[in-house]
């Protein structure tokens, strides 16, 4: 089993550590066979430089290569001199994937200058996905467990599993379970997705933003609450609010302008089965409330950025101001 191209050193790091794990067992499975993993693989947790340097130089067994993991380390642990050393010129026979768990690398530090532009050591930063991403992935990752999505199924389970794919992968793993094998190859209908797919989340952000753009205000202070309370981010709950906003904004100037229901749909790649929902909350809104709605979420975001304010203050204060509209 080969990868083209293949490095001998893997640094991942970043926010996603779904996607990071992921990504680390494509190298373990494409270097080594199952059989060959008891004698060539080892994973380190908080390894001393010589215990990491004494297996990183071992041979493999009835293998190519061998593959050490290295996870919860510290920098002085890269800047030592002997790992300096080993990154000069690291053994050909082992692959070493370090996994930083920091969403960021210290750039200046003598490991990084001295492992840029070598060819045969690889750095990985994976950041957690947007959700304006996340039904592709599902998408795809429905597909490496051989079923086929829709659009608006993979939008369902984004919306009642939440938006962390460890959740996510988990109800996938239970709709495989669920679905003949016949049928995985067909498009899963979402009847039979909903049959199967645990509601178990209480309210998401997606929830709140539905209850802002429906204006029952009452209904988003109460989520908003709940899922603050549960750690969501109010920065992050107003990037994606502005991002709807917006495009309702947009859309309600193409509406006056006397362009077509239809043409303001495509142009602003309104889903099929998101349709009705978006004509909904247009006609919730007049143009002079979306532009106001738009500098108040302007205003918000600006005061979470700059100000010591309590970030629960400055939402509540937004969806109050919004009520006065």
């Amino acid at each position: 089993m080969h990868m083209k191209n293949q490095a001998l050193i893997y640094f991942f790091y970043g926010e996603d550590a779904f996607r990071i794990n992921k990504e680390i067992d494509k190298i373990k499975s494409a270097v080594l066979k199952k059989e060959q993993f008891d004698f060539n693989f080892d994973r380190l947790i908080s390894p001393s430089l010589s215990e990491f340097l004494n297996i990183a130089g071992s041979y493999p067994v009835f293998s190519e290569k061998r593959i050490v993991q290295v996870e919860d380390f510290d920098d002085s642990f890269l800047n030592e001199e002997n790992m300096l050393e080993y990154i000069k010129s690291p053994s050909p026979d082992t692959i070493v994937i370090f996994y930083y768990k920091n969403s960021k690398i210290k750039e200046n530090t003598k490991f990084f200058k001295e492992s840029k532009n070598k060819d045969y050591i690889r750095f990985n930063k994976i950041r957690l996905l947007y959700d304006s991403e996340l039904p592709q992935y599902i998408k795809n990752l429905a597909k490496e467990k051989n079923m086929a999505l829709s659009d608006e199924a993979a939008y369902y389970i984004m919306r009642y599993t939440g938006n962390n794919i460890l959740n996510i992968d988990s109800e996938l793993d239970k709709l495989a379970s669920g679905i003949d094998k016949d049928d995985r190859n067909k498009e899963i209908p979402l009847s039979k997705i909903k049959s199967v797919v645990t509601l178990s989340k209480k309210f998401n952000i997606f929830d709140l933003t539905d209850k802002i753009l429906e204006r029952n205000l009452k209904a988003a202070f109460s989520i908003f609450n709940i899922i603050y309370g549960n750690g969501e981010e109010p920065i992050k709950i107003i990037s994606i609010l502005y991002s709807e906003i917006r495009k309702l904004h947009k859309a309600k100037i193409q509406e006056q302008s006397g362009m077509g229901l239809e043409t303001i749909l495509s142009v602003n790649s309104v889903l099929p089965f998101l349709r009705n929902k978006f004509i909904k909350n247009l006609s919730n809104f007049n143009l002079r409330e979306l532009k106001k709605t738009v500098e108040l979420l302007e205003d918000a975001d600006l005061q979470l950025k700059t100000t010591s304010y309590p970030p629960d203050l400055i939402f509540e204060e937004f969806i109050f101001k919004l009520s006065c509209l």
